[in-house]
């Protein structure tokens, strides 16, 4: 059992909440991994690489690198694990604040508020490419 891992450590390895992962496991998006004697989750080497595989990464825990200019980028030096990729439906300005709101791939948006400054120096556009990256209660955009 040395080569199982608790869900915590998936989250940690993958770089994704435990959250997403129940919801991807409840939506059979990924196999149900199996239980322990505790009745936790308990992921084998196979379910990793299907998350990997759902998740687009490669064996190393990579994404695949990003084709073309103006494609949204992974922040892979920031401590923030969960990074979300998306489109730009919707950006709000008002004074000096800017709403952004993203669709990710699986439908969910997500809507971060940051200063007009920063949207303009981003270059965010709707339609374009971003990066939502969520630490603690902060949502910042990266494109």
């Amino acid at each position: 059992m040395g080569s199982s891992l608790t869900r915590t450590e998936v989250c940690q390895l993958l770089g994704v909440s435990p959250k997403s992962l129940y919801l991807w496991e409840r939506d059979d998006r990924i196999p149900c991994p199996r239980r322990d004697r505790r009745n936790w989750r308990v992921y084998s080497p196979k379910d990793i690489a299907a998350i990997r595989r759902f998740l687009g990464q490669d064996r190393t825990g990579a994404s695949p690198a990003p084709s073309g200019k103006g494609r949204a980028q992974r922040a892979d030096g920031l401590s923030a694990r969960n990074q979300l990729v998306g489109t730009i439906i919707a950006l709000r300005t008002s004074g000096l604040l800017c709403e952004v709101v993203l669709r990710l791939g699986d439908g969910q948006e997500i809507t971060s508020v940051i200063t007009e400054s920063s949207g303009n120096r981003l270059g965010l556009r709707k339609g374009r490419e971003a990066t939502a990256i969520i630490k603690a209660t902060e949502v910042m955009i990266l494109r």
